[in-house]
């Protein structure tokens, strides 16, 4: 099978998206014998020649664009409105790139939905047969999901696009029934796929239960998806209980954080840990890991942490409803109910509310082993060309 894969993303920077796709990629490649190639249709000029992560190399990956700045991005924008005409995002880039491979069976198009009638359009247009089947990794999720005025703005620019786009889309692999479920609010009959994310195994010693709570966060600090002052301002409400939290990562917020937390009067309970390759390797012992994001396309850290034998207490707001089972290897809380969250943190600091062993939480991340995961996207592209 020749699959094509259609990104917006420029693969420079290292996220979720970044880690699942060169995983699945790289085992439909050397598993099943399939011919990866990757088009990324970057917004600007400025991405163009970015250094590309060492993960998609091994892959031929041709990246280029329409657009010389963010001024001439908007300026398309604009005029297709006001013309009412498609806007189809970079489609003389995609002409250019997708010359330069054999016709894919597939193409899979990833992350931005708006792309989906570009390559729509450029298969109808070159008679090539090829299926497009669409990959979301949280985009979708969210944009259907924000409320804010500028995420509403943004809904109305584009939504066209996307209507048509997953309407037209000859199937769809989706990474938690969340994503599906956003889907089918925009096509009821759209053919989707569960397929999941996969994790990378781990094979290493298990994080006990911490006699003192001891809760981590494990993520980018920015707060627009992943809410982390919600989980601060939560977090002051037990200022009366004895508990810590170490968060890992860095991100655009950090500074607006820390001065929120020493606002806030908690910030001699928090250890700001900075970036770790791997987050998890300096503790011995954690009660949970705690994840507050406003949306989430699948949740891969929840997943990483049960894999180690951590509990989590994570919003339900997506993803994580497929990976959290109440009272084994979690709890899950109503997004933005904040008397719920703060219910569920005394509660385990308490020992009201108690979790499976590390080595049971450990056997619930079994259902996304990448041999697994892999296995199904695989069956569902076959499915699609057939």
């Amino acid at each position: 099978m020749r699959i094509a894969v259609v990104t917006s993303n420029p693969l420079s920077g290292y996220g979720g998206l970044e880690k699942v796709v060169p995983i699945v990629l790289a085992r439909l490649k050397e598993t099943y014998g399939c011919v990866v190639s990757i088009i990324s249709l970057v917004p600007n000029l400025a991405n163009v020649n970015r250094p590309v992560l060492e993960e998609f190399k091994n892959f031929a990956l041709f990246r280029d664009t329409d657009y010389s700045n963010v001024l001439h991005y908007k300026l398309h924008v604009l005029t297709k409105r006001v013309l009412r005409k498609e806007m189809l995002f970079n489609r003389f880039a995609l002409e250019r790139c997708a010359a330069k491979i054999s016709p894919p069976d597939v193409f899979l198009v990833m992350d931005w939905a708006p792309l989906l009638r570009t390559v729509e359009d450029y298969v109808h247009k070159h008679h090539l047969g090829s299926k497009v089947v669409y990959w979301d990794h949280g985009l979708l999720h969210s944009f259907l999901r924000i409320t804010h005025f500028r995420e509403r703005v943004r809904r109305m620019i584009y939504y066209r696009e996307i209507s048509e786009g997953i309407t037209n889309a000859d199937g769809h692999l989706a990474i938690s029934s969340g994503i599906a479920e956003a889907i089918r609010r925009i096509d009821p009959k759209a053919k989707i796929y569960l397929v999941y994310n996969p994790v990378p195994g781990y094979s290493g010693p298990l994080i006990q239960r911490s006699g003192k709570p001891i809760f981590l966060y494990v993520g980018r600090l920015e707060n627009h998806q992943k809410n982390v002052s919600f989980m601060l301002k939560g977090l002051s409400r037990l200022k009366h209980k004895d508990w810590q939290l170490k968060i890992v990562g860095t991100g655009p917020d950090e500074k607006k954080l820390k001065k929120l937390a020493g606002k806030l009067g908690i910030a001699d309970r928090i250890s700001w840990l900075g970036f770790r390759k791997d987050p998890y390797s300096e503790f011995k012992e954690i009660t949970a890991l705690l994840l507050t994001s406003r949306y989430e396309g699948f949740g891969m850290v929840l997943v990483e942490a049960n894999q180690r034998g951590i509990p989590v207490i994570s919003s339900d707001c997506g993803g994580p409803k497929d990976i959290v089972i109440a009272g084994v290897n979690g709890y899950l809380y109503r997004e933005g109910d904040m008397d719920e969250f703060v219910r569920i943190v005394s509660d385990v600091i308490d020992g009201r509310l108690s979790f499976d062993t590390p080595e049971n939480i450990a056997k619930t991340a079994e259902r996304f082993r990448e041999d697994v995961v892999v296995e199904n996207i695989y069956k569902s592209l076959l499915e699609t060309v057939a």
